[in-house]
């Protein structure tokens, strides 16, 4: 078998952890499972769809990509492995490693799906980037839990838009009354008319100034500053002259920004030492369906560039993600070490020792009710982050941070929920409108997961991707 005159396929190779990253795909098309990997091992490295008089054995021997291991589904479908060396990819540049790695390959004909699972980064890839300068123990230095190492709780402010900034600051003054640790604007609230953006944040301080001398906690706001690069800028400077690292994260729309908009502002917010918020909005775009790129890939890098706190689902609320793909995701944003799952697309990679832990964000469908499953999937190194189940409580946002802040102290205290709640009106009101989630019912799952992850590889390998899908 070869594409364009070369072949690909090296069984015998085995890529080597400190020099190759390793990418899992998968693909169905018109044709053998082997000549479209070698159309994607091509397209994404040195060759083309013929021969090429300008190929010399440097190139060949040194830069081309390597498929190193095929599971063959049916004829045409299957799981590909693919090694490519250090030196193919621009220093520095993540948008020439997109290009390359996630970029032509989606628009081979033969193609009818393609779907790039995870990717591995050596070590020597990583020392190029700083990560997280303040990291999950940065932020919990900010918010002073660094002893109690309780979940932090949050809030977005309903509605995502239409609320002046006085309003709007009201909404976040009672939800930090009720204790909750982080307000955070929407991801789409910026600066539109009738919420300017400077007057939010003059509001906001002052609500949190106030909020601060009542409960005695330091309180943290979110301000999204998303937007074209010199607007960006413009807004972080002036948190800076305003000296608001204490009480300021500065939240990105890390997708739709683009990787390009996301480096270039996050070398300013490490300049002026302002902990960053990131929020996953837009990713699920090529996220789902017959082709696309699984969100594991863009959360490594933005923990390599540096994000502080990032979103990444909830496995119990309303986004999608099973409770296994979202504790991946969270392993994934403050473990060192990350294992290989076949059965959920994930391969293994080690982060080096200077690129620090994020904080997991879990936000969507969160309320008081879902707080002992939450910390049963992701364990108290987490920000649960709750809109609607703060804003929609029937005593209104004070209660319902309130019923959150409950929640959390029956977690540290060891009592369930549903008992705490007897001598606990705010969290009792929200247990009755929205239920309780049950954490036994995580922890079964996480543990058929370990106990059968032989079979659910096993799964994958006969099924494909529809049996990856099982697990999400």
């Amino acid at each position: 078998m070869a594409y364009g005159g070369y072949s690909y396929l090296d069984f015998k190779y085995r890529p080597d952890r400190e020099n190759d990253f390793t990418v899992l795909v998968w693909a169905k098309s018109a044709t053998s499972i082997e000549k479209t990997a070698e159309a994607i091992a091509a397209e994404s490295s040195v060759g083309s769809w013929t021969k090429l008089s300008t190929m010399n054995d440097f190139v060949w021997t040194h830069y081309r990509a390597r498929i190193f291991r095929i599971d063959k589904v049916e004829k045409n479908s299957g799981f590909i492995h693919i090694a490519y060396p250090l030196e193919h990819f621009d220093a520095k540049n993540v948008l020439q490693f997109q290009a390359s790695v996630m970029g032509n390959i989606f628009g081979l004909k033969e193609l009818e799906e393609l779907y790039v699972f995870d990717i591995s980064m050596p070590k020597r890839y990583q020392h190029q980037f700083t990560g997280p300068v303040h990291g999950l123990e940065g932020i919990r230095k900010m918010a002073r839990t660094e002893k109690s190492r309780r979940p932090h709780v949050g809030t977005i402010v309903k509605p995502k838009v239409g609320l002046t900034p006085k309003e709007w600051a009201g909404v976040a003054y009672n939800a930090f009354a009720g204790g909750l640790d982080l307000v955070k604007d929407d991801e789409n609230l910026v600066d539109q008319d009738f919420c300017k953006w400077k007057d939010r944040l003059h509001e906001v301080t002052k609500a949190i100034e106030k909020a601060g001398g009542e409960t005695g906690q330091s309180h943290l706001y979110s301000s999204n500053i998303t937007d074209k690069y010199s607007r960006m800028l413009e807004r972080l400077d002036y948190l800076n002259s305003m000296g608001l690292q204490r009480h300021v994260v500065v939240m990105l729309d890390t997708y739709v920004m683009g990787m390009s908009a996301l480096q270039e502002i996050l070398e300013h917010t490490k300049h002026c030492r302002f902990a960053t918020h990131g929020h996953r909005a837009g990713f699920a775009g090529p996220n789902r369906g017959n082709y696309g790129i699984n969100f594991q890939i863009y959360e490594k890098f933005y923990r390599l560039l540096g994000i502080d706190q990032m979103h990444i689902g909830t496995g119990v609320g309303k986004m999608e993600g099973s409770p296994a793909v979202i504790k991946r995701l969270h392993e994934i944003a403050d473990q060192q070490h990350v294992k290989e799952k076949f059965y959920l697309g994930s391969l293994e990679m080690e982060f080096s020792g200077h690129i620090k832990p994020m904080l997991a964000i879990a936000s969507g469908g969160v309320d008081a009710g879902k707080v002992d499953a939450l910390i049963a999937l992701h364990g108290k190194d987490v920000n649960i982050q709750a809109g609607a189940g703060v804003h929609g409580h029937p005593g209104g946002t004070l209660r319902g941070a309130m019923s959150l802040v409950q929640a959390i102290e029956a977690h540290m205290k060891g009592v369930p929920a549903p008992q705490f709640a007897k001598t606990h009106y705010e969290l009792k009101e929200a247990l009755k409108k929205w239920g309780y989630s049950d954490p036994n019912e995580i922890r079964k799952g996480l543990e058929y997961e370990r106990k059968h992850a032989k079979a659910l590889d096993s799964l994958a390998l006969r099924k494909g991707r529809p049996g990856m899908e099982l697990m999400e």
